[in-house]
């Protein structure tokens, strides 16, 4: 696999030890401790810490899914305990997911899911070519359990929640491009300029094509 991204690098050691040479000495006794980020969740449909959800949840950060390589919900079943995502033998484009061993094997489009899978809060009724990258993610909250409370119908395994990255005012360009056998060639592109100080622009581009075995998609 390839990978092109734009990067800024950044070198907080430097700017930590600058700021202590500057610093008084009796000023560094001031520096507060680093300790662990804060993980935000919107689980019961309002933002709060992940320790405060009073529900089982495996919350994903974006740096998280790209670190472990996670481009999709097949890729999630080794860092989410009790969850089982798989391609359907009958249609590769469909996902089939089990939460705790409730879920739905049946790849026809007349059933309905168990386990609920929403996409900045939309949900999305059937699994039929859902086994496709998402670009632009900002996280991935997978619950856990009967979430019919919140929301409503299907999730009796669970739920998934998608959260793409906010038009933040910050350009940013995101990239890359996979290369495999059968000429496989995976392209997914994603950018984002600000226009004015309140207005911002994105869009993502994805491209998958194969020979041979595969089909081009």
């Amino acid at each position: 696999m390839y990978i092109l991204r734009a990067v800024f690098p950044m070198k907080p050691a430097l700017v930590a030890l600058t700021a202590l040479l500057a610093a008084p000495a009796g000023a560094q006794e001031q520096l507060s401790p680093v300790g662990l980020e804060e993980v935000i969740v919107t689980a019961q449909r309002r933002a709060e810490s992940l320790q405060d959800a009073p529900i089982s949840i495996v919350a994903l950060s974006g740096e998280t899914l790209e670190t472990r390589g996670i481009q999709g919900l097949t890729d999630l079943q080794a860092d989410v305990p009790g969850l089982i995502p798989s391609r359907h033998p009958n249609s590769a484009a469909t996902v089939r997911l089990f939460v705790r061993g409730i879920g739905q094997g049946n790849d026809q489009i007349t059933y309905d899911p168990k386990v609920a899978l929403y996409v900045d809060g939309v949900y999305m009724a059937r699994f039929q070519g859902l086994a496709v990258e998402v670009a632009e993610l900002e996280r991935i909250e997978v619950l856990r359990g009967p979430q019919g409370t919140l929301y409503g119908r299907n999730t009796i395994g669970g739920a998934i929640k998608y959260v793409t990255r906010p038009l933040d005012g910050e350009a940013r360009f995101d990239g890359h491009v996979n290369i495999g056998s059968y000429n496989q060639t995976d392209v997914i592109a994603s950018m984002a300029a600000p226009v004015t100080d309140t207005f911002s622009v994105g869009g993502s581009f994805a491209l998958y094509r194969r020979d041979g075995y595969g089909k081009n998609r």
